[in-house]
């Protein structure tokens, strides 16, 4: 379910930007008794606008409603007039994000993709279903356990470098995605030949080009858990098929060796000792393949967009890596990737339902509410980052991101529980192409400023696929090419 549509490139644009000024958008009437309800202001645009540009273009339509409506907002979509309370002030964030689990639960249930990760995905649960799933998936992704995939990381990402052409553009995206696609069928699936083959070709089916209008009106449809029909839903059914093949081909073997997520999932108990059935396991595995392969891949290939836009940055991480080649980097490689993750998130939102009224801020929110903290106006509000919009991961050497203020894995109880797998693949990624390989700006490049945003389902990739040109790593002492693609 991809679609690669622009979303930041201005000009066609700003003929809109007037319609975008305050308008009052009322709360509902309280009862005797009640505490008024009220929302934030939204565009005056109609809601069929507000729909169109949310659809093709979310960062643009964000951008200017923060800075012409503060730091809360809220947009309305045609034609089922479903309203969004968007927040970028981590205090309001964070009222959100701690706020009790049956008060603000996820409104992850009416995401386009839910109904293809499914019922039982720890995506999609709310309440005490979502603690059971998030606790029987937590520990592989956390300690000694997630050390073991560092060699897959690394292995996969020198199999495809092997093929990648030098002193020729490239685009870098479309090369991360095949390894951490790799990475991640390797990891939680545990296979190898046909096998993996077999699923490759089945997730094929859902990752191809969907226009991104589709994608926010499917998202307005009820019921809101319907199977997709169609291409998408026949592509469904082929990877359903691959996945409940290799459960009963796994429930044959010994588990005991295996150190694959599936095969630990399968082996993991509740508190009342009970596996997860088959159904749950389905859902878990499609929510990891999807989503643990895309996000990543897209954050690499914007931190390496990123890096050869500004090659001092590039030069001292480099430096880095090479004077310490088994290890090295740290410091400065976090920065990197936790400045990527703020500039660049690839997720724009994340969606609560309020059970209960809640005061966020100036407003008190009834209950029904859809109250969204957007990750990527928090990640850029100018209270909390001097040059929000500025690459700068010197930011982060001196302190690490704040809780509430950095937030491209969500927050609170829902936490992304692949956050730390996600940042050890990222860094030995990254640590893997810039110790052989050197990055610079193909000749003529047109964005000159960096590469717009692209929708793409849910997530936002760059538009030109991060486009980029390696040569191979100058031996230590010799003229580096680095300095003439820093020129």
């Amino acid at each position: 379910m991809a679609t690669t549509t622009p979303v930041s490139s201005p000009e066609p644009l700003e003929a809109c930007g007037a319609a975008l000024g305050e308008t009052a958008t009322p709360g509902e009437t309280p009862t005797p008794g009640e505490m008024p309800t009220s929302l934030p202001p939204g565009p005056r645009a109609p809601a069929i606008v507000q729909t169109l540009a949310w659809a093709v273009a979310p960062t643009w339509l964000m951008d200017r409603c923060a800075e012409r409506l503060g730091e809360s907002f809220t947009l309305t979509f045609a034609p089922s007039g479903m309203k969004l309370v968007l927040l970028s002030d981590p205090e309001a964030v964070k009222t959100v994000f701690t706020a009790p689990a049956e008060v603000a639960p996820s409104a992850a249930h009416s995401s386009p993709v839910a109904p293809v990760m499914g019922p039982s995905s720890v995506i999609v649960l709310t309440g005490p279903e979502h603690l059971r799933q998030r606790k029987l998936l937590l520990p592989p992704f956390h300690g000694e356990r997630m050390r073991e995939y560092e060699d897959v990381i690394v292995a996969a990402t020198r199999r495809d470098m092997a093929g990648w052409p030098m002193e020729r553009p490239m685009r870098l995206q479309e090369r991360t995605r095949a390894i951490t696609l790799d990475v991640i069928l390797r990891a939680v699936f545990g296979v190898e030949g046909e096998r993996m083959q077999a699923l490759k070709e089945a997730i094929a089916g859902l990752l191809k080009p969907v226009h991104p209008l589709a994608i926010v009106l499917f998202s307005l449809r009820r019921p809101l858990l319907e199977r997709p029909t169609g291409a998408i839903g026949r592509a469904l059914d082929r990877l359903d098929a691959v996945v409940y093949e290799e459960l009963a081909r796994r429930r044959s073997q010994d588990l005991g060796g295996r150190n694959d997520i599936l095969s630990l999932l399968m082996q993991a108990r509740d508190e009342d000792g009970l596996p997860m059935t088959d159904p749950e396991l389905r859902d878990e595995l499609v929510t990891l393949l999807l989503a643990g392969h895309e996000t990543t891949a897209t954050s690499v290939a914007w931190a390496i967009e990123r890096l050869v836009r500004h090659p001092d940055k590039l030069s001292r991480l480099v430096a880095e890596i090479d004077a310490l080649p088994d290890g090295g980097g740290e410091e400065y490689m976090t920065a990197v990737i936790n400045e990527t993750l703020r500039v660049r998130p690839v997720v724009p939102i994340v969606a609560r339902m309020l059970q209960q009224d809640l005061q966020v801020g100036e407003h008190r929110l009834a209950k029904g509410t859809r109250v969204v903290p957007s990750i990527y106006l928090t990640n850029r509000n100018p209270r909390s980052y001097e040059r929000p919009t500025e690459f700068s991961p010197e930011r982060f050497l001196q302190s690490a991101p704040e809780t509430f203020s950095w937030i491209p894995f969500g927050g609170g109880i829902r936490r992304c529980i692949g956050a730390s797998f996600a940042l050890l693949e990222m860094k030995l990624m990254l640590r893997t192409m810039l110790s052989e390989l050197e990055p610079s700006l193909p000749p003529g490049d047109r964005w000159r400023n960096g590469e717009w945003n692209r929708r793409r389902a849910i997530t936002l990739v760059p538009a030109g696929g991060a486009r980029v040109l390696w040569r191979r790593h100058a031996p230590p002492g010799s003229p580096s090419a680095r300095s003439a693609s820093a020129g």
